[in-house]
């Protein structure tokens, strides 16, 4: 395998990222706010160079109904129906699983465009539309089902935090005109490194509830697998063109891990984390085999219209 596959390869990253942190011992670190730096970066360079244009309401308006529909109807219902396996058993979990819920998709939505060469218009209109969304229904979701467990107005500030900062940042990077190849290894990087803070800040908790953690994993996995044949049917059968298929399959499918990883560590009780950084494993592996099988998918005579 050629260097460059390598780094390419988010599997790889993810896979190094959980081995090494289980290896060692807690670093004792502000994990949260890391992984919150992590993702201003991720989001930064996924939204490098991406502008939305008349053209793109014209040609995905409706998708930004449907991206929200997945995002915040389908994702939202699967996920909460999944936690409500510990609604009594585990408060603290459900917890988790309520932050989970109320989150937007991921930023990885765009990656996702960038590495199957989709349609990148897409993927920046629906991500716009789930985070606007999101600025609403991400406080009240968790009103709603935390209660006073959480403030509200903490998730807000939070959200429009995480949008703010890297869209501004994001517009002086056209400048140095930075390729596919350049960005994608960051990005995985900082992935890598979410995976990585998540499960080191958790490490004494997963070695002394190993099966546990094991039962919960179990259910992520299980999450995953329906989402991914829920969404995969509703896409078909609208009939998205193939080159938005990935789009809407990862938008339906993958919450923003890393935020709620980040905001259950902040705002919540310890155990809260667990399905949120489980998640995070999961979803970015089961990301990576999404997007290798289905970026030959894509015709020639589009991919170069989307690079």
């Amino acid at each position: 395998m050629r260097a460059m596959d390598t780094v390419m390869d988010l599997r790889i990253w993810v896979v190094g990222a959980i081995v090494i942190s289980l290896l060692i011992d807690p670093l004792g670190i502000d994990s949260s706010t890391l992984i919150i730096i992590a993702l201003m970066i991720q989001m930064t360079l996924s939204l490098d160079g991406l502008t939305i244009s008349k053209s793109d309401f014209t040609e995905h308006g409706g998708g930004l109904i449907m991206s929200v529909l997945l995002c915040y109807v389908v994702n939202t219902l699967v996920t909460l129906l999944f936690g409500l396996i510990y609604i009594q058993s585990n408060p603290e979990i459900w917890h988790g699983w309520v932050m989970l819920a109320s989150m937007p998709c991921a930023i990885s939505v765009v990656t996702a465009a960038i590495l199957v060469r989709g349609n990148v218009g897409a993927a920046v209109m629906g991500v716009t539309a789930t985070y606007l969304a999101g600025v609403i229904l991400t406080p009240l979701i968790s009103l709603m089902l935390l209660g006073d467990a959480v403030d509200p107005l903490e998730i807000l500030r939070y959200i429009v935090l995480f949008i703010v900062i890297p869209v501004i940042l994001s517009r002086p990077l056209k400048y140095l005109h930075l390729t596919r190849n350049m960005k994608v290894p960051v990005i995985n990087f900082m992935m890598a490194l979410m995976v990585f803070l998540s499960v080191n800040a958790n490490h004494g908790y997963i070695m002394d509830n190993v099966s546990f953690v094991l039962t919960v994993a179990v259910v992520v996995i299980a999450r995953i697998a329906v989402l991914h044949l829920v969404t995969r049917f509703i896409v078909r059968r609208i009939g998205f063109g193939r080159d938005t298929t990935t789009v809407y399959l990862v938008i339906g499918v993958w919450k923003n891990t890393g935020l709620s990883v980040s905001m259950a560590m902040i705002l919540l009780a310890p155990e809260a984390v667990i399905p949120c950084f489980l998640s995070i494993i999961f979803e970015s592996l089961w990301f990576s085999m999404v997007t290798r099988q289905r970026g030959s998918d894509i015709p020639t005579e589009t991919a170069s219209q989307t690079s």
